[in-house]
């Protein structure tokens, strides 16, 4: 005979250490956007036809390709792979699992939608326009996208490769950053997580982290500040919506166990 299903007192202290995370985890949010906004300051306007030395453009470089197709996934393995170390509860893990998933899934989807939605053209397509490439920012989205990476050649002796080559590799919509919404989501999920372990310098680093993203998006002419802190807003609608617990995985789970 099966026993009923209960969960102990101590396997509920443990979700409720989950539920408190998000909360550790929206004063994560807090701090980079609060950081953010600081670094807007110094890198907002970007000055897109400044001379770039080959340090600061790999540095750039490689904290964009840390959020973007390139790399996200060398991040995500490496944050997960410090909670799984700290966290030995499987179950506890299955939850997170789950939770993040969803996080990053409805996050990318809701930016897709939005860049088509608002269609804000990215701020270098006003350098492109200054420098007589195309009529207007707008202009720049009528074209194909072979006409689009032409003019983008075309202003290569003016603006460094470090940047122009980002630019051919992105010539969709600003708003909102995709890849300040990822990096909330991290700041969130797993700087939240940390955090609420006392693992301090471990959330602090995701939060640097973090802004050296956004300083990238800001530097090379990807994004205003407009587009990195309403990433943020829905990184942070979506972190407080998706539930870090979930009973139906704890009875699948139970009814497994005791078969």
């Amino acid at each position: 005979m099966i026993a009923p299903f209960t969960i102990d007192p101590a396997y509920n202290m443990k979700f409720t250490s989950i539920k408190e995370s998000k909360i550790a985890g929206m004063l994560c949010l807090a701090a980079f956007a609060s950081l953010t906004f600081i670094i807007s300051l110094v890198f907002f306007p970007s000055h897109l036809t400044s001379i770039v030395t080959e340090a600061i453009g790999a540095l750039m470089q490689n904290l964009t390709y840390s959020a973007g197709h390139q790399g996200f996934l060398i991040s995500l393995a490496i944050f997960m792979g410090l909670i799984a170390w700290h966290r030995r509860q499987a179950t506890n893990n299955l939850h997170l699992l789950i939770q993040l998933g969803l996080l990053l899934v409805l996050s990318f989807g809701a930016k897709t939608f939005l860049k088509e939605f608002t269609q804000s053209p990215r701020p270098y397509t006003e350098t492109l326009a200054e420098l007589h490439v195309i009529d207007s920012p707008q202009s720049f989205y009528n074209l194909t996208v072979d006409e689009k990476n032409d003019r983008i050649h075309q202003v290569e002796e003016q603006v460094s490769e470090w940047r122009t080559k980002h630019w051919i590799g992105e010539t969709d919509y600003s708003f909102p950053s995709g890849h300040t919404i990822f990096v909330s989501v991290c700041v969130l999920f797993f700087g939240g997580l940390f955090a609420s372990q006392g693992r301090y310098v471990l959330a602090s680093l995701v939060i640097v982290w973090g802004v050296g993203v956004a300083a990238s998006r800001l530097w090379l002419g990807m994004h205003r500040p407009v587009d990195l802190f309403a990433s943020m807003f829905f990184g942070l609608i979506l972190y407080i919506i998706i539930p870090s617990h979930y009973p139906i995985l704890d009875k699948v789970l139970f009814k497994i166990k005791n078969r």
